[in-house]
């Protein structure tokens, strides 16, 4: 392993288990699935409401390949099954391929696995008192292409897999009950097959390329009609300043006159061994530590927004956001009409730290910080708790590990609240994943898609403290120059394509200089990193000499050991199968004879 002050280094882990098979009684688990809360955070009530829509839908799959036949049916002949959003409805068919040798939902029909499209339908009551408010339908990710109708009305459509899908529905919404019904074709459907790609679109890996539904939470938002669109936190430790970059947007059909008043409360997680309830999205804030007072009053046209930048020196009052001590803090923007009339609340949390780089090396709050951790693929249903993402957390710090990479696309927000509680430094990736040979990289549409999805990433995650730095792609130049064997004009335009994010990431994130493109070694770009993937000792040379940050992203003999090269380690054990391979890199590992042997007992049964 390399050894340096200023490098990111991936350490993929390779664990073995001997299951028994044996029959075993059915265990019942008396704790919540995935412990999380909803999208309104109890400080921004009674301001802002929400009905959560997730739950049993009506379903109707559809066994049509054809996209242009993807219109909403005249009648609809409703399964007896009933689709549980959030979840793919095609989710047993990955489990059983790419996945696990599992069964998410067992209730669902083996049929449903080919169906490409389908619509599903719920029906919901307006709460009392929310006919007077702004009123967001918020899909936190849909896979594939959907349209969205509220009581028969087409409200919106867009083609994604991983971020929101936000659609103002305060036009079709009524009092009473309301029906909403949403189609959804597989995003492959959409696929324009040519000689350097098929996808228009950012599809990640394994599991976004596989997928079909409504596979995160469903809400429908309430919000008054002037209200804070957004909050930017933008810690400067070295300058000893906290910035809250805010947006107010009026929706009401008049002018507005407002103020803004922010107060910062230390944010605290009840300490627990139980490992049932650590995972739990259960923080509370405690007292307050600093208060920004806003600018005079700012007046608002009708249908205009704003940014409000707030300011104000910290002096000790925050303490730093480490690993080691993962400190938190909840700003409370509160937002005052011209009769000192509170209108709206938003709170965003948020750690008082700052990553840097100098040289070649990578600073946390002024000191230099070596990260060390895993990566892998996002892999489905297992994955959809905070449980699993607390679990995954607890070995790598367990293994004094700090870092993570959570690759190939972007994984769902609780993986960072996660990481922000626990201390675990996260580069944050798109899903731009070039592996499989499936971006259409002839086609501005799927560059214009690449763009979007950068911005989207960095509009959603910038908040979070343990992101230190973000991914934008993944070997997508060793695929246009070793798959493809494109043109130097194809291999340019990637080349001009990565220079564009990184100026996206800037532009939207001017508070974290770490920008990489895991793999992107084979040209010259604007990257300020340098991350390799599987290189030879002449590789690590050149990727270490070129006066930036380094690191190694992805390696490991697991994927290119040969058996000779693993036999000089367990001999002729390496040349009999894979797992004598395997077996020879666990003792690599392990670099212990004894340990060895015990490994090698274990997966023989011998005594």
């Amino acid at each position: 392993m390399l050894k340096s002050e200023h490098f990111f280094c991936c350490i993929f882990l390779f664990v073995f288990f001997l299951i028994n098979v044996g029959t075993q009684a059915q265990q019942a688990y008396n704790h919540v699935f995935n412990p999380i809360k909803g999208m309104v955070n109890e400080v921004e009530k009674p301001f802002r409401e929400e009905l959560s829509l997730n739950g049993r839908w009506q379903f109707m799959p559809v066994y049509e390949e054809d996209i242009s036949r993807f219109q909403k049916p005249v009648s609809f002949e409703w399964d007896a099954v009933p689709l549980k959003v959030p979840s793919p409805w095609n989710v047993n068919s990955f489990a059983e391929g790419n996945g696990g040798d599992f069964l998410a939902y067992p209730s669902y029909p083996e049929v449903w696995e080919k169906a490409a499209m389908g619509w599903m339908k719920k029906d919901f009551i307006l709460p009392e008192g929310w006919d007077d408010k702004q009123l967001k339908l918020h899909f936190e990710a849909i896979a594939g292409f959907a349209k969205v109708y509220i009581n028969g009305q087409l409200a919106g459509e867009n083609l994604d897999i991983f971020f929101p899908t936000e659609i103002d529905a305060t036009p079709y919404v009524k009092n009473g009950k309301n029906e909403l019904l949403v189609g959804i074709a597989k995003a492959s459907l959409t696929d324009d097959k040519g000689k350097y790609g098929r996808r228009n679109y950012v599809a990640g890996s394994f599991w976004g390329q596989h997928i079909v539904g409504i596979w995160q939470d469903v809400s429908l938002i309430a919000i008054p009609g002037l209200f804070i669109s957004d909050v930017f936190v933008q810690p400067d430790v070295q300058k000893d300043q906290l910035s809250l970059v805010t947006s107010i947007t009026n929706h009401t059909e008049k002018a507005r006159t407002f103020t803004l008043h922010t107060v910062v409360r230390r944010w605290e997680k009840p300490a627990t061994e139980d490992v049932n309830m650590a995972p739990a999205d259960n923080g509370i804030l405690r007292e307050e530590v600093l208060s920004i007072e806003g600018s005079s009053k700012v007046k608002l046209q009708a249908g205009e927004s704003i940014t409000v930048t707030l300011n104000t020196k910290v002096v000790g009052k925050l303490k730093n956001w480490t690993p080691d001590d993962p400190n938190l803090y909840g700003a409370v923007v509160r937002l005052y009409t011209d009769r000192m009339k509170v209108t709206d609340v938003r709170y965003t949390r948020f750690g008082w730290r700052q990553f840097t780089l100098k040289g070649t090396q990578l600073l946390l709050n002024g000191e230099p910080i070596v990260l060390k951790g895993d990566s892998w693929h996002f892999m489905g249903i297992p994955q959809m708790t905070r449980r699993y993402a607390w679990g995954w957390f607890r070995m790598l710090k367990d293994t004094h590990a700090n870092a993570v990479r959570l690759h190939a696309q972007p994984f769902p927000s609780f993986y960072l609240d996660v990481a922000d509680e626990m201390g675990i430094c996260v580069l944050d990736e798109t899903g731009i994943w070039s592996s499989d040979g499936g971006p259409k990289m002839d086609s501005d549409d799927y560059w214009n898609y690449c763009q979007k999805h950068v911005k989207s990433l960095v509009m959603r995650d910038r908040n979070h403290p343990s992101v230190f730095g973000w991914s934008v792609c993944n070997e997508t130049l060793p695929v246009a120059i070793h798959v493809f064997h494109a043109p130097e004009s194809i291999v340019q335009r990637q080349v001009d394509e990565i220079n564009n994010w990184v100026n996206i990431v800037k532009e939207l994130d001017p508070t974290r200089a770490w920008i990489s493109g895991d793999g992107e070694t084979m040209r010259p770009t604007n990257l300020p990193t340098v991350i390799g993937h599987y290189g030879d000792e002449n590789s690590i040379k050149n990727w270490s000499s070129q006066g930036k940050p380094w690191g190694v992203g992805e390696t490991g003999m697991g994927y290119y050991g040969t058996p000779k090269q693993v036999s000089k380690i367990n001999g002729n054990r390496a040349y009999e199968s894979q797992l004598g391979r395997m077996e020879g890199l666990a003792h690599r590992s392990i670099r212990s004879p004894s340990d060895a042997a015990k490994i090698r007992c274990s997966l023989h049964q011998c005594v």
